[in-house]
């Protein structure tokens, strides 16, 4: 299961909200969760986040507790 979320940061809020990351790194790789982040390059503080897990549930575990809508299933590559 996939998910994507924008979150719009305030610009002072940014700096904690990077700061926070590499805990929430650690957080989704102890829940089984695949989690990339990405800044879009013209206007800081527009973020992309990917989440990836085999189980919904996983996903869930990382956003606490809420599942992240829309959810993508991975299509089979047979």
């Amino acid at each position: 299961m996939l998910s994507m979320l924008e979150r719009r940061v305030s610009a002072s809020e940014r700096t904690a909200f990077l700061n926070a990351l590499p805990a929430r790194r650690v957080a989704a790789k102890a829940g089984r969760v695949h989690l990339w982040v990405f800044e879009h390059a013209e206007e800081p503080g527009r973020f992309v986040e990917f989440t990836e897990a085999a189980h919904a549930s996983d996903l869930a575990s990382l956003h606490e507790g809420q599942l992240p809508a829309p959810l993508w299933r991975a299509v089979p590559e047979d």
